[in-house]
């Protein structure tokens, strides 16, 4: 890009859209980004080496690393990657191979140090140590474990050596017993288990971050053990849930959003080409119920906190409110704050409690809660604030008449505040079902198409208000890609775009003005120039396949709905793909019958069969399948549908060649035809699709012919030496004589049952 007439585009590789961390370097980057005239393109991924196998519905995860692929030094200026929560279960050596991908390109690394890549780091020392002296000097704990990480990953590694050292500058030995790595997770479950069975009695526990103690949280719940009371617990980044916890979670505050905006600040620099130095971001220990009260403050501790500035409250109270677009809303929010502790110190100053005055003191706390301030507060550090004031006033009243009453005043505060969250929390329902409702809409008409042609996409995009994205563009490979896990994914050099939204309004793309390649992915034509754009870029896939990209404005509901964006504009591109590759080959066989129409008997007869198995084909099927159901209704019985559909042919075709695919298809028509000889028929009726119709006398609904039919592919498997397994899911729908049913219908119900078999057998295919 030339950087002399062009506005610059900075790259925001992160974890996961939906994650806390993101969303926090992402809302820095984006409000710093503002102020820089930058664009900003977020890339999120998920995490590298992440181990699934124990949870299936993760199994397709990988896929949303390829978006990283994306960012190249022809497209994006610099680059931010946060390869620490990337690569929080990652090697070192896996995230320099990572890393790789991006040579050449300015590049910021946020909270991993790497050698050859400027970094930000958080201080992983100081609100440790204000967190564990606060547990050691006031609560009297002194047997204390730790749950970190990988010590490959910085933040782990100097997490744990903060712990050490604070341990040892207080006489107490660390104990490796009392140390135990997880994954950064609420899947570090298994770890803190290990650690409390190890170590019955602990005071306490540090987590190497939230998600961690979140996990330590169900375990310590499951035992019955009371956090705050029973064991004290210290977690790490003081993420927005850690204050909804119960009891609330006591944290090493390290605010993502600065961390955001000077990596942002350091990668516009490293385009200018100027030196820029590693920087290291101060933290602070946020104490709240996880630590329970400790020792008594002494009364000449307590009468500082009137001596504060009320700013350093209010920061504490609002600190995730440091948005542009909240600036105005916090600045006024700020003056009531004022207003109503200064009015509560004035009163019980000057001694005066009269009605009046606590009139005027409601008064004010009306003022502060009408201006939104439950919404927007970390509620737990506002009532400690209240709390602190409340202390601090009572030690200043000379007698017990002015002490009932200071606490009358304190309870109406209180309960102003309860009446003000059940009112917060009420209207938060009416949204969730108003954006409930928005969803409902919004599957209803992404689906909204018929063809399987470009007007199509149109509809991915008619329905974004809900949001609020008012620009979007699809890409869409000109044919899917298959992208296995632990294969590089490499982006086709152009890519397609297919529809456009551009200030709301949805327009299909004309084919000659579809094809864009790479480098112009994030600055296609129909992106004006001369506006500033935050965007998200996000993958479209389904399973192994891998359809395009969709490019859109990063809005706050993308944190909460990104993921699920995702599946939904996938699932209607694959369904699209599918429409377009069933049209043509309908096309190919409405012309292959309009041939044969035009032959004699004797090709009217091989217009029945497949050519390549052998069997009937779709029509021949139908055919003698209406002859049997007919027979059947004057005769009497049962007739059972059945409806196979073969497992994986696409993939053996592209591993293996199409003569593998053929045989493949072969064996399960031979199969299917020996086990309903002399009973009934079998025919190919798709690609890899069959139906067979028979006799059927047992009362199973069809198990154990279906049984005997996997059984028989399981034989073969066992004793074939094909580097691959021929599988099937079937489903079964059985016919009475008296049934007023249909070909159709019998075999619509046999797919809906085949389909729910198929979702729960094995994908792989090559043997192991």
């Amino acid at each position: 890009m030339d950087n002399q007439k062009r506005r610059l585009t900075i790259g925001v590789l992160v974890s996961g859209i939906t994650d806390e961390f993101t969303k926090l370097i992402c809302r820095g980057a984006m409000q710093m980004a503002k102020q820089m005239d930058v664009n900003i393109v977020a890339l999120p991924g998920k995490y590298i080496d992440r181990d699934v196998s124990d949870k299936p519905d993760l199994m397709y995860e990988y896929q949303f690393n390829t978006i990283f692929s994306y960012a190249k030094k022809e497209n994006v200026d610099a680059i931010i990657v946060a390869a620490g929560s990337i690569g929080c279960f990652a090697s070192r050596e896996n995230i320099a191979q990572m890393m790789k991908m991006f040579d050449g390109i300015p590049c910021v690394l946020v909270s991993y140090k790497m050698d050859e890549y400027i970094n930000i780091l958080f201080d992983n020392y100081t609100g440790i140590k204000e967190g564990i002296d606060y547990l050691i000097d006031r609560t009297g704990c002194r047997k204390i474990g730790m749950i970190g990480g990988r010590l490959d990953n910085t933040d782990a590694a100097e997490r744990k050596k903060a712990f050490e050292g604070i341990l040892a500058s207080h006489g107490i030995e660390f104990s490796d017993r009392a140390y135990v790595s997880g994954n950064y997770s609420k899947d570090s479950i298994g770890v803190a288990r290990t650690l409390l069975d190890n170590n019955p009695d602990l005071d306490a526990i540090f987590c190497v971050n939230d998600d961690t103690a979140f996990g330590l949280y169900e375990e310590l719940n499951r035992r019955g053990i009371q956090i705050g009371k029973d064991i004290h617990v210290l977690g790490y980044d003081d993420v927005v849930m850690a204050a909804k916890m119960n009891p609330s979670l006591s944290s090493v505050r390290a605010d993502g959003t600065v961390l955001g905006e000077e990596a942002l600040k350091m990668a516009i620099r490293l385009v200018h080409g100027e030196d820029v130095e590693n920087k290291v971001l101060p933290t602070k220990f946020v104490k709240r119920d996880s630590i329970g009260n400790g020792y008594q403050e002494k009364d000449e501790q307590r009468s500082k906190f009137l001596e504060e500035s009320i700013e350093t409250y209010f920061d504490d109270i609002f600190y995730r409110c440091r948005h542009e677009k909240l600036k105005e809303k916090m600045q006024t929010l700020k003056a009531s704050f004022q207003k109503l502790i200064n009015t509560l110190i004035l009163v019980y100053d000057k001694g005066d409690d009269s009605p009046e005055n606590f009139m005027e003191i409601q008064m004010a706390l009306g003022n502060f809660l009408n201006e939104g301030a439950i919404e927007h507060a970390d509620v737990s550090n506002l009532l400690n604030c209240f709390e602190g004031i409340y202390r601090t006033l009572k030690n200043t009243l000379p007698d017990r008449d002015a002490r009932f009453k200071l606490q009358d005043t304190f309870s109406a505060i209180y309960r102003r505040i309860i009446r003000a969250t059940d009112v917060y929390i009420g209207r938060m329902s009416a949204n969730q079902e108003k954006e409930n409702y928005s969803i409902k809409m919004f599957v209803r008409d992404v689906l909204q198409f018929e063809k399987g042609n470009d007007l199509s996409y149109t509809s991915l995009l008619g329905n974004l208000e809900w949001l609020g994205i008012r620009n979007a563009y699809v890409y869409i490979f000109r044919d899917p890609i298959m992208h296995l896990v632990r294969e590089q994914f490499v982006p086709p050099k152009y890519l397609y775009l297919k529809a456009v939204l551009k200030d709301g309004v949805v327009s299909s793309v004309p084919s000659l003005r579809q094809k864009v390649f790479l480098k112009d992915l994030f600055d296609n034509d129909f992106i004006e120039k001369d506006i500033k754009y935050t965007y998200v870029c996000l993958p479209l896939f389904s399973s192994e396949m891998i359809y395009g990209v969709l490019l859109c404005d990063l809005t706050e509901e993308i944190f909460v709905n990104g993921e699920f964006l995702i599946n939904q504009m996938s699932s209607a591109a694959k369904m699209i793909t599918l429409l377009k590759a069933n049209e043509q080959i309908q096309q190919k066989l409405e012309e292959s019958l309009a041939v044969l129409k035009e032959n004699n008997l004797a090709l009217d007869t091989l217009s029945k069969s497949d050519g390549l198995t052998g069997i009937l084909n779709r029509r021949g099927f139908y055919t003698e399948a209406e002859k049997l159901i007919e027979e059947n209704r004057k005769s009497g019985g049962n007739l059972l549908a059945i409806y196979v559909d073969m497992n994986n042919l696409k993939i053996i075709n592209d591993r293996y060649g199409h003569e593998e695919g053929d045989f493949a298809l072969k064996l399960i028509s031979d199969i299917l035809s020996d086990e309903i000889k002399d009973v009934g028929i079998a025919g190919r009726i798709g690609g890899d699709e069959y139906a067979c119709i028979m006799k059927y006398q047992p009362a199973d609904d069809g198990e154990g012919i279906l049984n005997k039919i996997y059984n028989r592919f399981t034989t073969f498997n066992e004793s074939s030496d094909k580097p691959y397994n021929v599988t099937v899911s079937a489903g079964a729908s059985l016919i009475g004589a008296k049934d007023d049913i249909t070909l159709k219908e019998a075999l619509t119900q046999a797919d809906e049952k085949l389909y729910e078999v198929k979702k729960f057998r094995k994908k792989d295919v090559a043997k192991k």
